[in-house]
């Protein structure tokens, strides 16, 4: 039997052909589509049912557009306030008056990875599809993952990243903010390390020409350039040492982590402090490869 969602009176009320009760809490609907779709697709909501803003997930049911369909007063819980009639202009009639009526979407293909657009024109944002479920009512509930980095780090323009680096540094990216709101601080330094080693190579390739050196080697020949080869030109000199001092703090903070560290440099174990001191330095990093 296939699920039905009806806007009432401004509210929201779901269930099946048969019968309708209120959807409380109210729901987060929003548009959704898919981008690049063929012309003129039907209208389509997104009812979200999960949202974690640590990990950029969200979870929901589609519904498209849907008409002929009708229920009378005694089949929705609770009844609406207007009553045909009784309100000027509006005919007598048995069926509750429904502003919209949306069935499940049960006759659309969601490619995996292809990107979704959640909300109205102008107000909308960006998601990629990494799940897609078919439930007994024959529906789709579809997983989302965010396209933007949701504040803990700068929005990155993809298509200005190197393409042999590309990758490299979007995932590194995706792992310092999956691991800075939900993990030990030493996996979020490990990420921000890796992130930085990639991002050093993207932008002076120079500086790991064969992507063997390790963040430690890459800060040594980002710190002699910047001393030695730049201090001619004051802006080149600028972006080699903050790039080298982002880079510098997050593989030293590494190297307090490790199991040796305190004892062997007379540190303290990493904090959260630390860890998002290095989701900081990457921010930096993030910030400068843009330029």
């Amino acid at each position: 039997m296939m699920d039905y969602i009806a806007e009432i009176e401004g509210d929201y009320y779901e269930g099946t052909q048969v019968k309708l009760r209120l959807m409380t809490p109210p729901p987060i609907i929003l548009k959704f589509r898919i981008q690049n779709e063929a012309s003129n697709p039907p209208e389509r909501i997104f009812v979200e049912d999960y949202f974690n803003s640590s990990t950029r997930i969200r979870r929901g049911r589609v519904y498209r557009i849907a008409s002929g369909i009708n229920w009378s007063y005694d089949r929705v819980t609770p009844r609406p306030l207007s009553v045909p009639g009784q309100i000027p202009g509006m005919p007598p009639s048995q069926f509750v008056p429904c502003n919209k009526v949306y069935v499940a979407e049960d006759n659309m293909s969601v490619p995996y990875n292809a990107t979704i657009i959640l909300g109205q024109e102008g107000i909308k944002s960006s998601w990629i599809a990494v799940m897609v479920e078919r439930v007994v009512s024959l529906g789709l509930v579809v997983t989302l993952k965010a396209k933007t980095f949701l504040g803990v780090l700068p929005d990155v323009n993809r298509d200005a990243l190197p393409e042999g680096n590309r990758q490299d540094i979007l995932l590194s990216l995706n792992a310092v903010v999956d691991a800075a709101s939900i993990q030990a601080p030493q996996a979020v330094v490990d990420a921000c390390r890796n992130a930085a080693s990639h991002m050093i190579s993207a932008k002076f390739p120079a500086s790991n020409p064969d992507g063997k050196k390790d963040l430690g080697d890459i800060v040594k020949w980002l710190i002699a350039q910047g001393k030695l080869e730049k201090c001619t030109d004051a802006a080149d000199s600028l972006l080699y040492l903050m790039e080298a001092s982002a880079s510098h703090l997050v593989n030293r903070l590494h190297s307090r982590g490790k199991a040796n560290g305190p004892a062997q440099n007379g540190t303290r174990p990493l904090s959260s402090e630390d860890a998002n001191l290095a989701v900081s330095a990457v921010a930096l990093a993030v910030s400068i490869l843009k330029r």
